[in-house]
């Protein structure tokens, strides 16, 4: 599929680039509803002024109802119930909820002094999303062959990569806009010494991931790199790849992926095939909304 260039650049996450190769109360800084607006008096004990900007130094709310009502109830049928305004905090009060530059700070008490904290969330954090060892690439067979979107015109007869291949492998209908990949990554039939880096993103690393000292060998080694973008000498563009460059020697390659870095659990796609309606369009669409935070706009997916 092809991309555009001004597409291209939007992307959240660099292209491997084949060049390398061959080279509550009482909360400070609270407002509600307009906030750029005056901000609205009001006394301890009085209610906050609904569709007004509100101070929010002084205690707003009971901590009590009668028959068991809810203290505070929020509702607004045409927007945001609630909007908090950026500012920076000077008077720490335990409780306090507060926008941040990163996303929601929350001040605490620890050993009677008052700490702020950012809150871990999809909107500055990834999570780790476990998933069953699902094998990605396996150049023994053509089978095992089937996501490589680069290198597989370089296998010799014993399913060997040759020394120097660079195979670039498609995580599709595993991950959608993912950030990284925890696996496992196996070399046989060795020719001689050599290795093997494992990649996702950018220039190939002056590091390796697996090494092998001569002839005939059978190694292991487990693996944790990030997840690109790549596009094709063709211009076609593809999210949620890994790049694994094998050098000095010839090496059948076996990649497993058994837990995925994302933003969002929904993009942990293997795990959850059916938890979103419609078409899949609509489906990747929602992915790719849940993805997105603040700079970090992905690509449409191949």
């Amino acid at each position: 599929m092809s991309s555009s260039a001004s597409d291209r650049s939007a992307s959240r996450r660099s292209l491997i680039r084949r060049a390398a190769v061959t080279g509550g109360a009482a909360v400070a800084a609270t407002a509600v509803s307009a906030v750029n607006a005056a901000p609205a008096s009001a006394d301890t004990g009085d209610p906050v002024s609904i569709g007004q900007v509100n101070e929010g130094w002084c205690t707003t709310i009971t901590n009590a109802a009668p028959d068991g009502a809810a203290t505070l109830v929020l509702q607004n049928d045409v927007g945001a119930s609630l909007r908090l305004k950026r500012q920076e905090v000077t008077r720490t009060v335990t409780g306090g909820v507060y926008p941040t530059t990163a996303g929601l700070g929350v001040i605490i008490d620890q050993s009677g002094q008052h700490r702020k904290h950012e809150a871990l969330t999809t909107a500055n954090a990834t999570m780790l999303v476990p998933i069953p060892p699902t094998r990605v690439l396996d150049t023994r067979s053509p089978a095992g062959r089937a996501r490589l979107l680069e290198g597989g015109g370089r296998i010799d007869s014993q399913g060997r990569a040759t020394a120097g291949t660079f195979l670039v492998v498609h995580l599709r209908d595993i991950v959608n806009y993912g950030d990284g990949m925890i696996g496992n990554i196996t070399v046989a039939k060795t020719e001689k010494a050599g290795f093997g880096t494992v990649f996702g993103r950018g220039d190939l690393p002056d590091a390796s991931t697996i090494n092998w000292f001569g002839p005939g060998q059978l190694l292991s080694n487990g693996v944790i790199t990030q997840l690109g973008s790549y596009e094709t000498a063709a211009g076609e563009y593809y999210e949620d790849v890994v790049a694994i460059y094998v050098q000095k020697s010839a090496a059948a390659v076996i990649l497993d992926v058994t837990g995925l870095l994302v933003f969002h659990p929904e993009s942990a796609v293997i795990n959850n095939p059916k938890t979103l309606s419609g078409g899949d369009g609509v489906r990747a669409q929602v992915i790719k909304e849940n993805a997105e935070r603040g700079k970090r706009a992905v690509q449409a997916g191949a």
